[in-house]
């Protein structure tokens, strides 16, 4: 599909979405419980649907539910609708909702730390899904740290990359670390960094993004890859730890 119909397409979805959102409005006073109810549904609806279903969705919401709240609300695990959008790999979805959601959901997380850019790491989303958290991100007003969302760890200390590296979703390791390389050399709480973490999976290509980069080992958090790398046999790929 050429650039001109496919920005077509989303002119008319985005349209669509801004009516049913404005039709919302007029709605007040909704309990919360069912605000609740109808977040729970459009999530389902994210994980069986597509994006033309999902407009439709919200459009059958819009004259009884308020619509803003129901987008803003967190659901099950305390994860939102981007959240849920992320893990199923919808991305169509996913950028639609990014226009639409309040702000603070773009970093928010959900009861295990996790924010929406965990999810597309550890889920094995696209590039492109990442690409667009973290252009929102850095768009926010008063937010100093442009790489802020690249380096929120979960509760367990785990940042996107970890993730990335943890599922082998090497693509996505390659495309956050040229985003922001500094995540590379924090440690999680069992005090494994991301290089640490890749000398136990069998994966070249994983491995090649992360030990070709040009690394300062002394700033490398946690338990040293080279230390694993003798222990396992791997001495050569990663000699340039040593160095």
């Amino acid at each position: 599909m050429d650039s001109s119909k496919e920005e077509e397409i989303w002119r008319g979805r985005r349209d669509r979405m801004n009516k049913a959102m404005a039709a919302s409005r007029a709605v007040a006073g909704q309990d919360p419980a069912e605000t609740y109810a109808a977040a729970c549904r459009l999530t389902n609806v994210i994980n069986n649907a597509d994006i033309e279903e999902f407009i439709s969705a919200i459009e059958s919401f819009a004259d009884r539910t308020d619509l803003f709240a129901v987008l803003n609300t967190m659901g099950p695990g305390n994860g939102s609708l981007l959240h849920c959008a992320a893990s199923a790999r919808k991305d169509d979805i996913l950028r639609l909702l990014i226009d639409s959601v309040g702000e603070h959901l773009i970093d928010a997380r959900d009861e295990w730390g996790n924010t929406p850019l965990h999810m597309v790491a550890t889920w094995g989303g696209s590039t492109r899904a990442a690409e667009m958290l973290i252009r929102r991100a850095r768009d926010l007003p008063n937010v100093e740290d442009k790489s802020r969302l690249l380096r929120i760890k979960n509760k367990r200390g785990i940042t996107a990359l970890h993730s990335a590296v943890i599922y082998r979703h090497a693509d996505m390791v390659r495309y956050l670390l040229s985003e922001d390389l500094e995540p590379v050399y924090w440690k999680n709480a069992i005090h494994r960094s991301p290089l640490y973490e890749a000398i136990f999976i069998d994966d070249s290509k994983l491995q090649e993004a992360l030990f070709s980069l040009p690394l300062e080992p002394s700033r490398i958090e946690g338990l040293p890859p080279v230390h694993g790398a003798i222990a396992f046999y791997k001495c050569g790929m990663y000699f340039n730890l040593l160095m």
